[in-house]
C-alpha cells in the first residue's frame, strides 16, 4: 500500500480529518499534505514531515517509511514480472487476507488473479499492502 493510500486510511481511520485539519494540529504545510495523498509513486522524503504526521496519527515513524517503499509504480513493476513469467503471485491485504494466483489481468485500479476453474477473483488494488517480493513485513502486520 503507497504512502498516498495509507494517508488516506489513516485520515478515515480518525473520523475523516482534513488536510486542512491535520494541518492545523501538525504545523506540516497543507500543499505537503496534498501533495503526499495525491501521488502513488516514491514521495514523503523528508522524515520529519513524515514524523509529525506519524506523530500526528498515533503511529511508528517506521510504519510510514515502509509505505514510502511500497508505492504503486513498484506494484505494477511486480505484476508485470509475474504476469509476464505465468507466476502466481501472492497479494496481501489491507484486512489481513492474503490472495494467491496467477494475474489474468491488471489496470491502474484492481487485479485479477485466476482461479482454478473459476472467475479470477478482483483486488483493488489501493488495499494491497504488500506482495511476495518484499522480505520484510510491515511494523504494524509483525
Amino acid at each position: 500500500m503507497s504512502l498516498s493510500d495509507y494517508m488516506k486510511l489513516l485520515r478515515a481511520r480518525h473520523s475523516g480529518v482534513t488536510p486542512r485539519e491535520i494541518q492545523e494540529v501538525t504545523g506540516v504545510p497543507l500543499h505537503e499534505i496534498n501533495y503526499i495523498e495525491m501521488k502513488h509513486r516514491r514521495i514523503g522524503e523528508d522524515d520529519e514531515i513524515l514524523a509529525k504526521l506519524a506523530a500526528y496519527f498515533g503511529v511508528p515513524l517506521e510504519q510510514l517509511q515502509w509505505h514510502r517503499e511500497r508505492y504503486r509504480k513498484k506494484l505494477t513493476a511486480a505484476l508485470y514480472k509475474h504476469q509476464d513469467g505465468g507466476e502466481p503471485i501472492t497479494l496481501k491485504l489491507e484486512s489481513g487476507h492474503q490472495i494467491s494466483g496467477p494475474i489474468s489481468w491488471f489496470d491502474r485500479a484492481v487485479v485479477a488473479l485466476a482461479q482454478d476453474g473459476q472467475e479470477p477473483i478482483i483486488v483493488e488494488r489501493h488495499a494491497v499492502v504488500d506482495w511476495e517480493e518484499v522480505d520484510k513485513p510491515p511494523p504494524h502486520l509483525l
